[in-house]
């Protein structure tokens, strides 16, 4: 055989032997984050608080999660305008309070082996009241949910505009989440949060 033959099988040899050692053909296995280490953040201690309790609200034993006491009873929930029109007819969106969020993460920790939540990075200024007690952060984040009996990992991007209140009690709560649609196509956590409001 002449070098000339010998070189295009020589290339789909190496080829498939990279490609077999990059797993690029094994189903996908996704690694469980460890939970978290501490419990949960107390609100008294800053606006910070309540964004972490956030990150950390699932991955603990029996779907017990930091993030119902975050939420305060103010809370709304309001998603990206093009996830809303997509659900038209239904409004599934309507009249998000705090017991339908509270609800929804119960229903989706029910049937989680995992999550993970991160909020990247800060993608504008906060926007900070004058007394101090009311802050709006506004964060990328990544959210990696793994159901269980399922084989893949789902995975959420999106920008979050979180208005972060400090109550007369000293602590800080969530009173209002405006979703947005980021620059990649994952789907956006409202469209996760609808999923699972029955």
């Amino acid at each position: 055989m002449t070098f000339r033959r010998l070189l295009p099988w020589s290339v789909a040899v190496v080829v498939g032997a990279a490609v077999a050692s990059c797993g690029l053909f094994k189903t996908r296995s996704p690694v469980q984050p460890s939970p978290p280490a501490e419990g949960c953040h107390p609100l008294t201690s800053g606006y910070l608080a309540a964004v972490l309790n956030v990150e950390d609200f699932y991955g603990r034993l029996s779907g017990q999660t930091c993030y119902a006491s975050t939420i305060d009873a103010a809370f709304a929930f309001h998603p990206d305008p093009q996830d809303s029109s997509q659900a038209l007819p239904d409004t599934p969106y309507i009249a998000w309070d705090d017991s339908i969020e509270t609800r929804v993460n119960t229903n989706i920790a029910s049937v989680e082996r995992f999550i993970s939540i991160g909020f990247t990075r800060e993608y504008a200024s906060p926007l900070i009241s004058p007394d101090q007690t009311t802050q709006v952060r506004f964060y990328e984040y990544l959210l990696r949910l793994h159901v269980q009996g399922q084989v893949d990992t789902l995975r959420f991007t999106g920008l979050s505009d979180l208005t972060i209140h400090r109550g007369t009690d000293g602590q800080w709560r969530l009173t209002q989440w405006v979703d947005h649609r980021g620059s990649v196509s994952d789907s956006t956590w409202g469209l996760l949060r609808r999923t699972y409001r029955f």
